[in-house]
This record gives structure tokens, C-alpha cells and sequence, in this order.
């Protein structure tokens, strides 16, 4: 099994919590763009897929009233520590996961 395509969407959710922007658009964007794509089974190393798949569960366990989205109502439930643990918590998961990449 190959962790390259998780590695890359956690990657690229870290460049989108370093982007401009509020707290909880960059949030928004990191899972939009690119965690949600990835599957814990195939994509992320054994010890990882079940906290990444509830970090998952938790993102999107928020109906959407209108036409913004489960990740987006969810994050509007939160508030700025809440906001600020949910990118401590994908910062974690990509440190995890280089710490499974072999050295270039």
C-alpha cells in the first residue's frame, strides 16, 4: 500500500491553513479541498484511519440547512478554540504520516 496520495492531501490541507484568510475558511478549505478525498483505508497508514475517519465523522456531523455543506455548518458550530483544536488536530495528522514516508 501506498500513503503518496495521503501524504499529498494532508500536504496541501496544511498549505491551506497557512493561506489568508479566517481561522475557519482556511479550516474549511483544508477538509474541502483536500481531506475529504482521501480514504482512511486506502490512502493512510493502519494507525492512523480510525482517528482521521472520526476527525472525518466530527467535520461533517452537522446537517446543512441551506445549500453550504456539512463541513461548513459544522464548522459555524464551533467556536475559536474548537476551531483552532480541529487544525492542531490535521497539523497532527500530517506529522503522523510523514513520519511513516521514507526519506527522499
Amino acid at each position: 500500500m501506498s500513503i503518496s496520495y495521503g501524504w499529498e492531501k494532508l500536504h496541501s490541507a496544511i498549505h491551506s491553513l497557512c493561506g489568508q484568510g479566517e481561522q475557519a475558511e482556511r479550516l474549511l478549505n483544508s477538509v474541502v479541498f483536500s481531506l475529504i478525498q482521501i480514504t482512511p483505508e486506502n490512502d493512510l497508514p493502519e494507525e492512523m484511519r480510525q482517528e482521521f475517519q472520526q476527525f472525518m465523522d466530527d467535520m461533517t456531523s452537522v446537517e446543512a440547512q441551506r445549500d453550504e455543506g456539512r463541513v461548513k455548518a459544522t464548522i459555524d458550530t464551533l467556536d475559536e478554540i474548537e476551531i483552532g483544536n480541529k487544525i492542531e488536530k490535521v497539523i497532527s495528522f500530517y506529522d503522523s504520516i510523514c513520519r511513516h514516508c521514507e526519506p527522499f
